[in-house]
């Protein structure tokens, strides 16, 4: 009986030293993972200043990386607001990245910033926005809505709020006629 116990006891200790191995093994073929350390859903960002909301992010889904980066897979929303707290300005996109390290945003995939006062809206592909510096930019093809005429171009400065803006290779502007009846042709 002893010698049984003795036999059992060897053959536990073998297979309990033997799936340690095993298991450090596998540890050490893990790879890294380098995804999202924090996902959100419903997320709003609000920048304020002495109780006045200047900018409301909101995304349907914000991933936050390892390196402090932000991701809006599902889309990205901003609005600017006046120093009255009226919003001037909106920028939508299919999805948004931040920049951590340089707090700049890339919005790709139907970007549209509109002016909500004049009424003008730019459309493009890819565009970068800096909040510190306050403005937005893109070497992407752009087109400008007004209320009478579309303009194209390539490449693009303006303020965030959309007030102005700076088409480094425009191409020739299309204009809206209006009827006797003020219908647009």
């Amino acid at each position: 009986m002893n010698k049984q116990l003795s036999y059992l006891l060897a053959m536990l200790t073998a297979l309990v030293l033997s799936s340690c191995f095993t298991e450090s093994t596998k540890l050490a073929d893990m790879e890294e993972y380098d995804g999202p350390l924090v996902e959100s859903g419903d997320v709003q960002i609000i920048v304020s200043d002495s109780a006045v909301i200047k900018i409301k992010i909101t995304g349907a889904k914000q991933l936050q990386h390892q390196n402090g980066d932000l991701e809006f897979p599902e889309g990205l929303d901003a609005v600017i607001y006046d120093e009255f707290g009226d919003p001037v300005s909106e920028l939508t996109a299919e999805h948004g990245y931040q920049k951590a390290d340089e707090n700049i945003y890339r919005a790709t995939g139907n970007v549209f910033v509109t002016n909500l006062k004049k009424k003008e809206t730019l459309s493009t592909e890819e565009l970068f926005w800096n909040p510190d510096e306050q403005r937005i930019y893109t070497d992407k093809f752009v087109t400008i809505e007004t209320e009478d005429a579309l303009i194209p171009g390539e490449g693009l400065e303006a303020p965030q709020d959309f007030s102005t803006y700076n088409i480094k290779k425009p191409q020739d502007a299309i204009f809206k006629i209006k009827d006797d009846n003020g219908n647009q042709n």
